[in-house]
């Protein structure tokens, strides 16, 4: 063969050669690109990213649509400790190689807390302390909210190990009004307390998510039609409460606390025909060189994080409980209002069994509406020991709701306290039939007292308005109870209260009010012994206006005043009630309806009225004076418009 054949021959083969080596390459590059072994899969990475598409947590809202709490995009700091520390290392490295001879006194934790305490204007050496702390952590929060300059301020850093997530915050635009009522968000945007816990189901947002094939530059290359979830916004919630009620509510017990130098003070407003809750307060004040027998270690923390007293913490009603009893002895037939009851003269009475009832005032013989009118605990027992055991449980205790969750719709609601039937006695009925020896909470009474005001029915608590398609209020169920003609019965023994008995220092030179007073001894709390204290106590006042239609019903607690200050529940508590009732239904635009007989002697006797009650009280006969009651349904609608909430008054 031929030097120039056998050339050829090589040639010939080595292209060969080489033509099929790069067709073996190119098929493995192929089946590596489109077919990868799994066990590869670890080396390569992901080929796509999922973005996540944030979904907004519903509102709360107050029955007239104004903003409670809302969420709003933000932006969280956070720092994976190891690749900061990692990469400030190889950072280094390489500036030792470019200049062997520097010396290096650098500290990748020390640096990146000085520039990360420049632009979040804090303390380096904290930011310093938390990344040394968490040194081995791979996800680390600095900062859960930045502001807007504090976010380009970190941009500009060009951290290696730090990011920046959107996230939604959650707002509350009112600052601390109804805070116990609507409650908290966490850390992850999900309820802790009040509505924001209630209605987490309603309120709760599902993110949705984008997911696509990138380059290694996370550029997208391409986006499937199914791989886009989009997210799902939570439902509003629409609360009872008015926020201008409730600012009416907790401005005034606000100045009752502290006038009395009380330990607290709880307050609820109530619409007795539908049993939503136009305002709820509760206030806890410690008071220097007090031993306080309440206590709420989430309240110092945030006030949305304190316990809702007014359906959590049940207390000893006292002579507000008597209406009940009153109304139940009435129809069992035990007294009518004109039956006369055989008080005691001097002294206290005797019950059967030997108990001692004491009144603050002995009258003698007088009529059953009397005994309710004058508060006499010696007529209650009486009418007590006169009722079996079973008809004190079934027509007071629980036709009216006591002894049971009332399911308003707040976290940590109790039932109260009520002695079970293995363990009433005597002793147990006059006591419950004098508002003692039974536990109730302020929500609770309220609900019960709506059955004076809603010709028997018993309403339905709810802080929540339920609506239709058609996006009207569904009114909640109502439950008779009582006849309307006892209900009558009762509310008028109840405004002989405000003008004969406990209330008159409450009296409204607007409407004409009906309620009850309430005077209770502190029960010690646990690790203080057995029983009551002798000179603390608790002072309530319940009351429903105006008399004919009734509006409103609202109950006042205030725990543990200062005896130097007064104590007696007609006397500190009422003058709240009052004063929150004639601002409410000014506000509502109910038309006054107290006589003006008494009217005029209100304003001429000056009781317990503020000193620009007068004025107050002339400007707003002038503003309904040429009012119908026809003109007034819309007011009370919680869908009028807000015109009709800021009327003055």
């Amino acid at each position: 063969m031929t030097p120039d054949r056998r050339i050829h021959l090589w040639t010939r083969a080595v292209v060969i050669v080489t033509i099929a080596a790069l067709s073996l390459t190119l098929v493995r590059v192929a089946q590596l690109k489109l077919l990868p072994p799994s066990k590869l899969d670890p080396a390569m990475g992901s080929r796509t990213s999922t973005s996540a598409e944030l979904a907004a947590r519903g509102r709360i809202l107050d029955r007239r649509g104004r903003v409670l709490a809302t969420s709003v995009v933000g932006y969280r700091l956070f720092v994976d400790p190891v690749t900061l520390y990692r990469k400030g290392q190889e950072k280094i490295a390489r500036g030792l190689k470019t200049d062997p001879q520097a010396i290096v006194a650098s500290d990748p934790f020390h640096d990146a807390a000085l520039a990360l305490g420049s632009a979040l204007g804090r303390s380096p050496e904290g930011i310093e302390q938390i990344l040394r702390t968490r040194s081995d952590d791979r996800y680390v929060v600095l900062d859960p909210s930045l502001t807007d300059a504090e976010l380009d301020g970190v941009k500009s850093l060009k951290l290696d190990g730090i990011g920046i997530e959107s996230k939604h915050l959650r707002e509350y635009p009112q600052g601390t009004v109804a805070a116990a009522v609507i409650g908290k968000v966490g850390f992850e945007h999900k309820g802790l307390a009040g509505a924001e816990l209630g209605f987490e189901g309603r309120l709760a947002a599902k993110d949705g998510s984008l997911t696509f094939l990138r380059d290694v530059r996370r550029n997208v290359l391409h986006i499937e039609d199914d791989q886009f979830v989009p997210p799902d916004d939570g439902e509003d919630v629409r609360l009872s409460i008015d926020l201008v009620l409730q600012d009416i509510a907790e401005r005034r017990l606000n100045e009752a606390v502290r006038q009395y130098n009380a330990g607290g003070g709880r307050l609820v407003a109530m619409d007795p025909t539908t049993g939503e809750v136009l305002a709820m307060v509760d206030i806890l004040r410690r008071r220097p060189g007090w031993a306080e027998v309440t206590d709420d270690p989430g309240r110092r923390i945030d006030p949305a994080l304190g316990r809702n007293r007014c359906i959590t913490d049940p207390y000893e009603p006292g002579s507000t409980f008597k209406p009940f009893v009153w109304a139940a002895a009435t129809e069992c037939g035990v007294f009518t209002p004109e039956s006369r009851v055989n008080t005691p003269v001097n002294g206290p009475h005797r019950t059967s069994f030997g108990r001692a009832i004491r009144d603050v005032k002995y009258y003698g013989p007088v009529s059953w509406k009397t005994v309710l009118v004058k508060s006499l605990n010696s007529g209650m027992a009486i009418a007590g020991e006169k009722m079996t055991f079973e008809q004190m449980r079934r027509l007071v205790v629980d036709r009216f709701g006591f002894g049971a969750v009332s399911h308003l719709g707040l976290p940590g609601e109790t039932a109260g306290l009520v002695t079970g039937p293995e363990g009433w006695s005597k002793y147990t009925q006059t006591s419950v039939a004098m508002g003692h020896e039974i536990a109730v909470t302020p929500v609770q009474m309220a609900r019960g007292f709506s059955t004076f005001c809603n010709g028997g029915l018993l309403p339905t608590p709810r802080i929540a308005l339920l609506t239709g398609p058609d996006g009207k209020v569904i009114p909640a169920p109502l439950t008779p109870v009582i006849a309307s003609s006892l209900a009558l019965e009762t509310r008028s023994a109840m405004e002989g209260v405000m003008t004969e008995g406990t209330g008159r220092r409450a009296q409204s030179a607007l409407y004409r009010m009906f309620g009850k007073s309430g005077t209770a001894q502190l029960p010690k709390p646990a690790g203080q012994g057995k029983g009551y204290f002798e000179d603390r106590y608790v002072s309530s006042f319940i009351a429903g206006a105006p008399y004919d239609h009734p509006r409103i019903v609202v109950i006042c607690v205030i725990d543990d005043p200062d005896r130097k200050h007064g104590h007696f529940g007609g006397s500190i508590a009422g003058p709240v009630v009052r004063d929150v009732i004639d601002e409410s239904l000014q506000y509502l635009g109910v038309k006054p309806d107290q006589l003006a007989n008494r009217r005029n002697a209100i304003l001429a006797s000056g009781g317990d009225l503020p000193p620009d009650a007068k004025d107050r009280v002339a400007a707003a006969l002038d503003l309904t004076a040429d009012l119908e009651d026809g003109d007034l349904a819309a007011e009370s609608s919680p869908d009028a418009p807000d015109s009709v909430a800021r009327r003055p008054g």
